[in-house]
């Protein structure tokens, strides 16, 4: 991946990197690490031959239900086993970060997993806030529907 600067056409702060299948991406500076990682992140997927993975056996995972935060989809139960595609994916994460920050395969894997944790905790403060927000716009259109309602009998 090559970063370049030199055409006209790029605005102030942004360079122009070649990323995979030669296609170009403008994107800022503060970004250029974090697309570094997950284009080595995708190489290591791609030599982890995810998909020559043996397919004729059945998924050791149950089915879970899904449910949608506003941080991403949440499965429960969590106990369920991941299925072959999906530990050589977390492997070949674990791997591209670990050679991209040097760090130990432990620590590597301990840094992804406290990053979806952090996930976690931002999807339920998001919950937890709106449920708060429904509840008081809720009480608000109570009080304002009593307040500007009035009695047919009184009318008269």
């Amino acid at each position: 991946m090559s970063v370049q600067n030199s055409s006209p056409n790029i605005p102030e702060g942004y360079v122009a990197i070649d990323g995979p299948d030669n296609i170009k991406y403008v994107v800022p500076r503060f970004m250029i690490s974090s697309l570094e990682n997950d284009l080595a992140a995708l190489g290591a997927k791609k030599d982890a031959n995810v998909v020559t993975a043996d397919l004729t056996r059945k998924n050791n995972s149950k089915q879970s239900d899904a449910y949608v935060t506003l941080s991403g989809i949440l499965r429960v139960p969590p106990e369920n086993s991941l299925t072959d595609n999906e530990m050589l994916t977390l492997h070949a994460e674990v791997c591209a970060l670990q050679k991209s920050l040097g760090i130990l395969y432990q620590d590597a894997a301990h840094w992804l997993y406290m990053a979806e944790v952090a996930k976690l905790k931002v999807a339920d403060g998001d919950r937890r806030y709106h449920a708060y927000m429904d509840r008081c716009m809720t009480k608000t259109l109570i009080k304002l529907e009593e307040r500007h309602t009035f009695r047919e009998d009184l009318r008269k």
